[in-house]
């Protein structure tokens, strides 16, 4: 009898804590917040234009702009208007590794939400629509951009003949650390194509290495290629092909088994998206969104 009590005794318990963990875990974000008096934000520098550094050394991006909302909405409800906001730059990796571990409330930047990131960290809803893209230089090679355009004809495997015939034997450089490294190396690996990667920990060098000839091909996200190219004084050599090679959900990084901080993210991230100032948001960085742009960003909303 007492053996059984005890049995019984310890289930309810382990009952008792599970039902009590994750109601202490999803005030986690937002206690940290009130009791430090200041909201913090890490911020990928390199990410134009979803996140970088203004002339005057201040952030600056689409990003970086729903993120001051997100700390206005939490300034409301913890009923502190002087909370202050704080900014840390940082690295894809490195940051997600900081939202993991409670030193930054939420990451700034080109983020793709994930399965594998989700072990670590939990996401937003949608805040853009990524995808890989390349730069190459307009002298590279004709079968190389050929492969890259998807235009060579094969009698095999589409990648397996066009990747042997074009993109063998070169150098491929990758932005550390990011699901468009991981890309890069699972086709290589895929396909048996003999390539090089050269990993580099931010997009400048990158571009760089493709101007100087040291690199044939620069993968990243597609539209943060474009702004590179919009900047780099050199823009006559280079050039972003407009091939998407996939398509990748962008989204602000939270804590995970944190609801309560994550629904105020989502609460601001709808009521934008159902305003008429998204538009006014989205076209200053990436120009006028479609009418399927729009309807998709409305489906993301949450009401």
């Amino acid at each position: 009898m007492r053996y059984t009590q005890l049995i019984r005794g310890s289930t309810l318990a382990v009952v008792m804590a599970l039902l009590v963990m994750p109601l202490t875990a999803s005030a986690q974000t937002l206690e940290r917040i009130k009791s430090s008096g200041s909201f913090h934000i890490g911020f990928v520098p390199d990410q134009p234009p979803f996140s970088s550094k203004s002339e005057t050394g201040q952030p600056t991006g689409y990003s970086i702009e729903l993120c001051q909302m997100v700390a206005d909405a939490t300034k409301d409800k913890l009923g502190q208007p002087g909370l202050k906001v704080k900014y840390s730059p940082t690295a894809i990796k490195a940051g997600l590794d900081m939202v993991a571990n409670g030193d930054v409330d939420i990451l700034s930047g080109s983020v793709t939400d994930t399965l594998q990131r989700r072990e670590r960290v939990s996401f937003s809803i949608p805040i853009f629509n990524g995808g890989i893209g390349v730069m190459v230089r307009k002298e590279a090679p004709p079968d190389l951009l050929r492969v890259l355009k998807g235009e060579v004809a094969h009698t095999g495997p589409i990648w397996r003949s066009t990747i042997n015939r074009g993109l063998s034997k070169h150098t491929y450089a990758v932005d550390t650390g990011t699901t468009t490294e991981q890309w890069v190396r699972d086709k290589i690996a895929t396909l048996g194509v003999i390539a090089t990667v050269v990993e580099v920990d931010d997009h400048e060098k990158g571009v760089k290495m493709v101007a100087d000839g040291k690199a044939d091909a620069y993968f990243a996200d597609r539209v943060i290629l474009e702004d590179y190219y919009n900047r780099e004084k050199d823009d006559h050599k280079l050039m972003v092909l407009e091939r998407y090679f996939n398509y990748e959900p962008i989204a602000l990084a939270v804590a995970r088994n944190d609801d309560d901080f994550r629904l105020v993210v989502d609460t601001v991230l709808s009521k934008l998206y159902h305003s008429d100032s998204f538009v006014d948001l989205y076209t200053r960085y990436f120009g006028k969104p479609s009418e399927i742009t729009q309807t998709l960003f409305k489906a993301y909303a949450r009401q």
